[in-house]
């Protein structure tokens, strides 16, 4: 079948994309440094800021609400780590996406305090405390816009389809990521609304939506391919 595709001029742009704010967060009901399931309340008190901050939080032994049992890439994850010495007990923590992606780190909250209890709940609160205020994500970027060319040419249809992907909001785009999770597919917001830049492995082109479906399109040689994907933003 033979088609013209939009051209659309290359140019500068600056423009905004603010990301989704998370709702839950998950935190270990053991931490791996730990010998026991909330040892001297950590866990507890871990999951206590958080609420604080405006999350609905489980612990990963929870049963989750359906929404989170279906897409796990609704949750941010919250785990501490030590570096501890013979001397200091040194914490800090981590959040990460579903993709186990560091999208933030506490304050490294360190104590000489050698009662061990005293000393975890002393780190533990200074950690936790430097995050206050932090969780949102929401950011703002400038993105610069560059040529996306087609030409008159054949469009092969695929019968390959994506099920069950997610979108997840990263800087200036989205990850479409599996149930595993495994990222598919990055892309990339441009100014034309429903068109992104999409990166899949080796693979560069665009994403778009077509009579309320998405579709992949990239060029195969000289044929422009397109493959529909099913996915959830």
């Amino acid at each position: 079948m033979k088609k013209n595709i939009l051209i659309i001029a290359m140019f500068l742009s600056s423009i905004s994309f603010a990301q989704e704010n998370y709702k839950y967060i998950i935190v270990p009901a053991q931490f791996s440094f730990l010998k026991e399931v909330n040892k001297y309340g950590l866990n507890e008190l871990s999951k206590s800021f958080f609420q604080s901050e405006g999350f609905e939080v489980y612990y990963d032994n929870d049963k989750l609400p359906e929404e989170l049992a279906k897409n796990r890439c609704m949750a941010l994850y919250a785990n501490a780590l030590e570096s501890n010495n013979m001397f200091v007990t040194k914490i800090h923590f981590e959040l990460k996406d579903c993709t186990n992606t560091v999208l933030l780190k506490s304050e490294l909250a360190t104590t000489k305090e050698k009662d061990y209890r005293v000393a975890y709940l002393l780190t533990f609160r200074e950690a936790l405390s430097s995050l206050k205020g932090k969780i949102n994500f929401k950011k703002q970027d400038t993105l610069q816009i560059i040529e996306v060319v087609a030409f008159k040419n054949e469009i092969i249809p695929t019968t390959e389809t994506s099920n069950n992907l997610f979108a997840i909001p990263i800087p200036n785009g989205f990850k479409i990521v599996n149930a595993a999770p495994k990222t598919i597919m990055v892309l990339k917001v441009t100014s034309v609304e429903n068109v992104f830049m999409a990166q899949k492995e080796e693979v560069s082109g665009v994403l778009l939506k077509k009579n309320n479906s998405w579709f992949f399109e990239y060029y195969n040689e000289d044929k422009l391919i397109s493959e529909k994907v099913e996915v959830k933003f």
